[in-house]
């Protein structure tokens, strides 16, 4: 894209604003780009168990509900209620580590619910662990992809994703974080029900 579009602006004259929608896209092209190789750079780095988690104890609970704060916004722009039931939840582990997997999870949870949908956020602890339960009432996860969506790269909805920029590395990203530390990450869906993670 860089490419074609440098040669674009380079094969005539073009009027100042023509050369600013070029450097435009070039930009968000390269931004693109940019968080790509950041992306692929972490998956190495927890693949080599080279990443550094920063372990303080932390109220899962309080996490889920700054978080689900702070995406409040995307939520009101598709009409999408969040609805948090919190029991406090004590976890020991890196916090902005988890704050990305929260994020994750909940960013996913919002954009490929249905226009007015519902997110439900619940935190509980259960023996020696912190268990957090993000779920929504859109369209669901096929089937046929539901045991895929933890690949690198996968994607199962192509043309959504494709357009939006999206990579298909998040969940990988995020079933990795959790693993390094000691965790897991479980999906449940059902198709014209919604997903649970």
């Amino acid at each position: 894209v860089l490419i074609s579009e440098a040669q674009a602006a380079l094969a005539r004259e073009r009027s100042p604003n023509e050369y600013r929608e070029t450097v435009e896209a070039c930009l968000e092209t390269a931004q693109q780009m940019r968080r790509l190789t950041e992306s692929l750079l972490e998956l190495a780095r927890l693949d080599a168990g080279q990443e550094s988690l920063q372990r303080q104890p932390f109220n899962m609970a309080e996490m889920a509900r700054t978080c689900a704060d702070r995406l409040r916004s995307l939520a009101d722009s598709r009409g999408v209620r969040i609805h948090c039931e919190l029991e406090t939840a004590e976890a020991l582990g890196d916090a902005d580590r988890i704050t990305q997997v929260l994020t994750n999870l909940l960013t996913n949870a919002i954009q490929y619910n249905r226009d007015n949908g519902e997110v439900r956020v619940t935190t509980c602890a259960e023996k020696d662990a912190a268990i957090v339960t993000i779920a929504d009432n859109g369209p669901g996860i096929p089937p046929q992809d539901l045991p895929h969506i933890f690949e690198r790269f996968y994607r199962a909805d192509k043309a959504r994703v494709r357009s939006q920029g999206h990579s298909g590395l998040g969940l990988a990203i995020a079933k990795a974080i959790v693993e390094a530390h000691g965790g897991t990450l479980e999906v449940a869906s059902q198709p014209g029900q919604g997903t649970t993670f």
